[in-house]
C-alpha cells in the first residue's frame, strides 16, 4: 500500500533547486584549458589596446593604449597590424603628449626600429641587400626603393618616427641622413602619394623648409599638394606655419594658417579627429609664441 507524505512549499522549493542544480551540473562546461585561458587573455589585452586607442584624444587613454599595444606585441610579435599600430602609437605619444626631450627621442626611436623591422621582412628589400654592391647605407637606400606596396604603412611610420627624431637634431645629423629619409619618402610617394592624408607631400614640405640650401618654393609646392590632397587634415597647416612661414618671415600667412586650424572642425575626418584636436592645441601654442618666432 502506497504512502503519501505531505511536504511544505519551502521543502518542495529546496528540493526542486537541489534537483535543478544537480541536473545542470552535469551540463556545466569544462574548465578552460591553459591554451584557452591564454587566448582569452590575449584577446582582452588587444581589446583594451584598441578601445583606448580609439579614445586617444584623452592623454591618459593614449598612454594606456601604448601600454596594452606593447603587451599585445610581446604576446604576438608576428602580428603586423599590432606592430604597425604600436609604431604609430609611439609617434603619437612622442609628438602630441610627451614633453620630456629624452622620452620623446626614446619613443621616436622605438617607433623607428619597430617599423624598420617590418620593412626588413620585404622579400624585395632582402633580395636587394644581398645583390647590390656598396656600403651598408647604399644597400639600404637601394633596397628601400623596391619595397612592395604591402609594406607602405611600415615605410610611412619608419619615416615619420625617424623624421621627427632627426628634426630635433643638428643640421649635420639631418644632412647625414637626408639620402635615406628621402629614399623612404620617395618610395611612399611612388606607391601612394595620398597615403595618410597626403603624408609624403607633407613630409617633404617640412623637410625642405628646414634643410639649408633648398629653395623654399619646393617646400611650398609640397605643402600645397598635401593640402589639395586632404584639406581637412590640420597637421599640414600647422607644419607649414611652423617651418615654412617662419623661415620665410611671413607673419601674415603664419597667422592665417594657424587661425584656420583653430577655427576648423576637427571631426571632418573622424579617423584622425584626435590628431586634429591636438593640432588645434599646437596651433594655439604657436600663435602664443608668435613674437618670439618672428624676432
Amino acid at each position: 500500500m502506497c504512502k503519501f507524505y505531505k511536504i511544505s512549499l519551502i521543502q518542495f522549493t529546496q528540493f526542486f533547486i537541489l534537483f535543478v542544480l544537480g541536473f545542470t551540473a552535469c551540463k556545466t562546461p569544462k574548465p578552460f584549458t591553459q591554451e584557452e585561458a591564454y587566448q582569452e587573455n590575449v584577446q582582452y589585452i588587444k581589446s583594451q589596446a584598441y578601445d583606448n586607442w580609439n579614445k586617444r584624444s584623452n592623454r591618459k587613454n593614449a598612454a594606456v593604449a601604448t601600454f596594452f599595444l606593447e603587451k599585445a606585441h610581446s604576446l604576438e610579435p608576428e602580428n603586423l597590424e599590432i606592430a604597425l599600430l604600436l609604431s604609430r602609437a609611439y609617434h603619437f605619444e612622442a609628438y602630441y603628449i610627451e614633453s620630456d626631450p629624452v622620452q620623446k627621442d626614446s619613443l621616436y626611436m622605438m617607433g623607428t626600429r619597430l617599423a624598420l623591422h617590418i620593412v626588413e621582412q620585404s622579400p624585395a628589400y632582402q633580395h636587394t641587400l644581398v645583390t647590390v654592391p656598396g656600403d651598408s647605407m647604399l644597400k639600404v637606400t637601394e633596397a628601400v626603393a623596391v619595397v612592395e606596396k604591402k609594406y607602405i604603412s611600415a615605410l610611412y611610420w619608419w619615416a615619420a618616427n625617424m623624421g621627427r627624431y632627426l628634426s630635433r637634431k643638428s643640421v649635420r645629423m639631418r644632412l647625414n641622413n637626408r639620402e635615406l629619409v628621402e629614399a623612404v619618402v620617395h618610395r611612399i610617394l611612388a606607391l601612394d602619394p595620398d597615403f595618410f592624408y597626403g603624408g609624403p607631400y607633407r613630409f617633404f614640405g617640412a623637410l625642405y623648409a628646414r634643410l639649408p640650401g633648398v629653395e623654399l618654393s619646393r617646400s611650398a609646392d609640397y605643402f600645397e599638394q598635401a593640402i589639395k590632397s586632404h584639406p581637412n587634415y590640420l597637421g599640414t597647416y600647422v607644419l607649414r606655419a611652423q617651418f615654412l612661414h617662419t623661415k620665410a618671415g611671413d607673419q601674415e600667412k603664419f597667422i592665417q594658417d594657424l587661425e584656420y586650424v583653430i577655427n576648423a572642425d576637427a571631426a571632418l575626418i573622424p579617423e584622425v579627429m584626435a590628431e586634429n584636436l591636438f593640432e588645434q592645441k599646437k596651433a594655439q601654442f604657436l600663435l602664443d609664441e608668435k613674437e618670439m618666432l618672428f624676432e
